[in-house]
């Protein structure tokens, strides 16, 4: 069934191939057989789509994203995509903290996953950066996110998508409507932060750039994806 113009069945099928297709079969397993909305959830997809959150991904529980997380850092940012051999990945630089050497961590808080920890999970995001969030820090970010009961992408939910899109589009663009011709892209995680830190992330034909900063940095060329989080 296509919900306010986004059809969830297909969602479903995409996001399971997908995992399939990543050595990450416990993911897939992990999904509903199908989705079946109440009333009130398909009100609240056809919100999401008013409010320019128009794209789709099914997820597993937040517990089954960390358990794998080498193996998707392996999937998603370390093995060739079907790309051209300049835009190919490269050794992810990844850092728990704000470094110029990499200490192959990442961070992502764990305290207060929310929805994501309930079970299966739509993620209903837009496909472009929210326009009034550039230049902000990304405390502010998060209290704007929160002022509007909008989730941003936590780490695991970037490598996927950053992964999807790069082999959608042919590069790293990420954003539907790119910002520029540069091919790359800059982002904050704002669902990764606690109260001092959150990851950022640049993909780039020279790999996935993901490490830590102070919440109270701010970068003007550094995009925030908006969405919602529906538990299926």
């Amino acid at each position: 069934m296509t919900h306010a113009n986004i059809d969830l069945p297909n969602a479903l099928q995409v996001s399971r191939r997908f995992y399939v297709q990543h050595n990450l079969a416990d993911w897939a397993d992990a999904l509903p057989a199908t989705i079946s909305l109440t009333p009130d959830e398909s009100s609240v997809v056809a919100q999401a789509a008013e409010r320019g959150f128009t794209r789709a991904f099914v997820l597993p529980p937040f517990d089954v994203q960390m358990a794998a997380l080498d193996r998707l850092i392996d999937e998603t940012a370390r093995k060739p995509a079907p790309i051209p051999d300049n835009q190919q990945y490269l050794e992810p630089f990844l850092a728990d903290h704000w470094t110029k050497t990499a200490n192959g961590r990442i961070f992502q808080q764990t305290d207060d996953p929310g929805p994501r920890a309930w079970g299966a999970y739509l993620c209903l995001f837009s496909p472009n950066p929210i326009q009034k969030c550039w230049g902000m820090t990304g405390k502010q970010i998060r209290e704007h996110f929160q002022a509007k009961d909008w989730h941003g992408l936590n780490v695991p939910e970037y490598l996927v998508l950053q992964r999807f899109y790069c082999e959608k589009y042919g590069d790293h663009r990420f954003f539907e409507t790119p910002e520029d011709d540069s091919g790359s892209h800059s982002v904050w995680l704002i669902d990764s932060m606690d109260d001092k830190q959150c990851s950022v992330a640049l993909g780039s034909n020279r790999g996935i750039n993901l490490q830590a900063c102070n919440i109270n940095n701010r970068d003007s060329k550094r995009a925030a994806l908006a969405g919602l989080i529906l538990p299926l």
